[in-house]
């Protein structure tokens, strides 16, 4: 009998936790690629406040992104860094790290020259009806058949009527 073979044994090109590490990158990638392509869409041309976050409100956005900049970089300073405050703690230290940077956030945006936020007017709504357009000269005499109305017009006014009934008369300041 001849002797049994052994299996090598199975070693993996990376651990796992690198590969997590990939996948979680890879996404992030994809997501902020997509987030910076909605961002920045443009808006319909001359009608202001239309199109992505970047168009219509900039200096928000970009505080909004330095914000989570710094609260990135304050975090990862806490979790690396060697001047780490060892009294709070691991979540201690993120905490109050993160709150330091929403709260200068804020007060950039609070105190920031010219102010953060850019207010548009509001426009008006588009509708499908013809505009109503008032007539320059009416004939001032009434119809022949009509019950009888008589029509006074004084200096600096035009009147209008009614052709089809005669009844309705109305007088209106020229403008």
């Amino acid at each position: 009998m001849s002797p049994s073979r052994t299996r090598p044994q199975f070693v993996p090109a990376r651990p796992r936790s690198e590969l997590y590490t990939a996948i979680a990158i890879a996404v992030g990638i994809v997501a902020g690629t997509a987030l910076v392509v909605w961002l920045i869409r443009p808006g319909t041309p001359g009608i202001p406040g239309g199109g992505g976050l970047f168009n219509r409100q900039p200096r928000m956005t970009v505080l909004v992104i330095l914000t989570g900049v710094v609260l990135v970089g304050a975090v990862s300073y806490l979790l690396r860094g060697r001047r780490r405050p060892r009294r709070l703690g691991t979540r201690g230290a993120v905490a109050v790290g993160s709150a330091g940077a929403i709260v200068l956030g804020v007060l950039a945006g609070v105190f920031w020259p010219g102010g953060a936020i850019r207010h548009w007017p509001k426009q008006p709504k588009v509708s499908n009806t013809p505009p109503v357009i008032n007539p320059v000269s009416v004939p001032t005499t009434t119809p022949a058949t009509g019950t009888g109305s008589s029509t006074t017009v004084k200096p600096g006014t035009t009147a209008t009527s009614t052709p089809t009934t005669g009844a309705r008369t109305t007088t209106t300041k020229a403008r």
